[in-house]
């Protein structure tokens, strides 16, 4: 690794270490991806064909439109509360708020009676979404975190913003369950290693305990403030938040933490600061939460069938109609890598979160727990 770039993050790690020894994997990841100086989201644009990975809103307009019809209907079902705010975590480059707006101010009556809140911790995307918005006709504010929102109607957005949390990760031994941590080998390059024993019944699902040696488990202690700051919106007044991320339905066992550079799978380990990493969501963790946190939970739906039934085919086929050949293709190619299960349709899951009050949102049908 070293031999390719060790960047100032790298030193800066690799010195704590030999000071002090391996650290956690949640540790590694909240220096890498957060470091007030070299962390990879306190530097460049990490978005779009230019950068190392690419969302679903900069796909396709479709997909932000759809969750635009999503928010007029949740409102609706709200019995349309004004003022409202839509709150967006982890808005982007604030492609996917801007074509939410255009269905809103299209499908809604009282669009003028919306606000716009956007959680964000990157200041270099922060003043890209000022440009992508600087039309809105909606005011527009700016947070660090969502529990700094003020509390009223509200509808959250959340698309790919769970999967950069850091997560801790532990592996099964023939001791039992330990902490996995980051420390360096006898070449000085950073290499997993196996930390402290983790107490019975304390973090690992008990139906976990008998998994083979080796099996690794992820677990992401964020999620709890994530939900406890939901809570807090739901408390006084309807709300109603939609995560779309890529994950599971938990627990299970395996590795899911991965690293990507230009759109390529690289090592975790390559040039901290200046590579994504993420990991994979536990959708069923996360509903948990929000049911302890007396919140009403429903999916996960793989977001293929989610966006199907709120129309993407019905919204191609009028986008068709003024299209040009090329334009036809690329439209088609976006509603298969969006919705197919073998690209983003299945991998990819959606789950909302309620008030209490809230009758059951479209188009869910089920709590996802009782």
């Amino acid at each position: 690794m070293s031999e390719i770039k060790q960047t100032l993050l790298e030193q800066q790690l690799k010195s704590y270490i030999k000071a002090k020894g391996p650290v956690s994997v949640r540790a590694f990841m909240e220096a890498c991806l957060y470091d007030p100086m070299h962390g990879y989201y306190r530097q460049g644009n990490p978005l779009g064909a230019e950068g190392d990975f690419i969302t679903a809103p900069e796909i396709s307009q479709m997909f932000g439109e759809m969750l635009g019809i999503w928010c007029v209907t949740t409102w609706q079902a709200m019995a349309n509360p004004v003022p409202l705010q839509i709150i967006e975590l982890g808005p982007g480059r604030g492609t996917l708020m801007a074509d939410i707006l255009r269905s809103l101010q299209r499908l809604h009556p009282n669009f003028e009676m919306i606000s716009v809140h956007l959680v964000e911790r990157s200041a270099t995307l922060k003043e890209t979404q000022k440009k992508t918005l600087e039309n809105s006709l909606c005011p527009v504010y700016w947070y660090n975190s969502l529990g700094d929102v003020p509390e009223a109607p509200s509808i959250i957005i959340a698309n790919e913003f769970l999967d950069c949390f850091p997560i801790r990760q532990f592996i099964k031994t023939d001791r039992g369950w330990h902490e996995r941590v980051v420390g360096l080998d006898e070449a000085d390059n950073f290499a997993f290693m196996v930390g402290s024993e983790v107490p019975r019944g304390a973090i690992i699902p008990s139906r976990l305990f008998d998994a083979e040696q080796g099996s690794i488990f992820e677990f992401c202690p964020d999620f709890e403030t994530v939900m406890k700051d939901v809570s807090r919106m739901a408390q006084r007044h309807p709300m109603a938040a939609l995560f779309v991320d890529y994950g599971f339905e938990g627990p299970q066992t395996g590795e899911t933490l991965q690293a990507l550079r230009s759109h390529k799978p690289v090592s975790p380990f390559l040039m901290p600061g200046e590579v994504d990493l993420t990991a994979h969501v536990d959708f069923t963790a996360l509903a948990a939460l929000g049911i302890a946190n007396g919140l009403k939970c429903y999916g996960p739906r793989d977001q293929g069938a989610f966006l199907s039934q709120l129309g993407i085919g019905a919204r191609a086929e009028i986008l068709v109609k003024n299209a040009s050949e090329d334009q036809i293709e690329k439209l088609a190619s976006d509603v298969v890598r969006l919705v197919a299960p073998e690209h983003m349709g299945a991998l990819f899951k959606a789950l909302c979160i309620t008030s209490p009050s809230l009758e059951v949102p479209a188009p869910f049908d089920q709590k996802v727990l009782s």
